[in-house]
């Protein structure tokens, strides 16, 4: 391997793209050799590797000349980043709010709602508020810089609204299948937060009740859910790839939307099993035996516990049959204007 050869490769070292790199080694490599030989002709020196090395002490050093080639010396750029801060506030919202009304639902637990005891509820609620916001937020950060760098650059420029518009466009009819990038960047964050928090927050699964001094756990679900974490999270890796696979390709083809539909029975099948899973939830009527609650507080619990939760698992078995419903619908629509 000559100096050329080795300078080329040093560069594609510092070139902080996902895509396109190879190309512009080669271009990189095509336009050092033709300097090189335009040298020797000129100097009538021989091609050496002391004439290499001048010339490449000239042309300058790695580092300086991968800068150059980086489009994208920002974490999220001008295009991306309004679409990024309106998700941001979404996620942020949603997720504070959730964190605040599990602190009320704290609180009001205690009693008497006053004194020291109160206030430390108030205070840890808020404080779990504020991590979960920095944690959304960092989690939102992380998508929007890899879709950054992965998205091709035509589709990163129509979300510039500004970008030669034109009126007549309003007339115009959506393509039957586009694909709507909000709703697929807003899926892929939310899924990313799910992942974070199933595999990196378990303990968030779940609420403190607390009473008095006393402070009890109740986990939403028990240890046999987690053997089914490394199903759910194919299923949920899979989801992202195939939103940031829409991205790029801006249409929906016969492949993507049967992969779509593979994914929601998959998500489908695997709810109903662990659904039907004996001893899969820890928030059970059984849970608050030992609880340090008054015996109404105990009885509004175990209502909630045998009901509410049961009851939600079920909504979103409705969700995800609906989810199928629909990607069926997709593909057979498809399929028909296909003829």
């Amino acid at each position: 391997m000559n100096l050329i050869d080795r300078y080329v490769a040093e560069v594609g070292k510092h070139l902080p793209l996902l895509r396109g790199r190879e190309d512009i080694e080669k271009e990189l490599k095509s336009t050092l050799e033709d300097m090189l030989e335009d040298r020797v002709e000129k100097t009538g020196r021989p091609r050496d590797e002391a004439l290499e090395a001048e010339l490449l002490k000239e042309y300058g050093s790695p580092q300086k000349i991968a800068a150059t080639y980086n489009p994208k010396p920002y974490l999220i750029g001008p295009k991306l980043f309004p679409f990024f801060l309106f998700v941001t506030k979404i996620v942020i919202a949603v997720v504070v709010t959730v964190m605040l009304v599990l602190a009320g639902i704290r609180a009001v637990t205690d009693t008497p709602l006053m004194g020291m005891d109160f206030v430390n509820i108030v205070g840890d609620g808020l404080a779990d508020a504020v991590s979960a916001a920095i944690a959304a937020f960092g989690n939102v950060v992380l998508v929007f810089a890899i879709l950054e760098r992965v998205l091709p650059d035509k589709e990163i420029d129509d979300f510039d609204d500004e970008k030669d518009w034109d009126p007549a466009s309003l007339a115009k009819e959506p393509h039957p299948d586009s694909v709507s990038r909000s709703d697929l960047i807003a899926e892929i964050v939310f899924t990313f937060i799910a992942l974070a928090i199933l595999n990196l927050y378990p303990h968030w699964m779940g609420m403190f009740f607390f009473s008095g001094e006393e402070s009890f756990f109740v986990p939403l679900f028990s240890e046999t859910f987690f053997q089914f974490v490394p199903w759910i999270n194919i299923t949920l890796i899979a989801t992202i790839l195939l939103n940031i696979y829409l991205l790029r390709e801006a249409l929906w083809t016969n492949l993507t939307r049967v992969i779509n539909l593979l994914i929601e029975v998959a998500s489908l099948a695997l709810t109903v099993i662990i659904f039907r899973t004996p001893g899969i939830l820890g928030f059970t009527a059984d849970s608050f035996v030992n609880a340090p609650f008054t015996p109404e507080h105990l009885e509004i619990f175990k209502t909630i516990a045998t009901y509410a939760v049961p009851g939600s698992l079920a909504i979103v078995i409705i969700i995800q049959s609906i989810e199928v419903i629909k990607a069926i619908y997709g593909l057979i629509r498809f399929n028909l204007r296909s003829k």
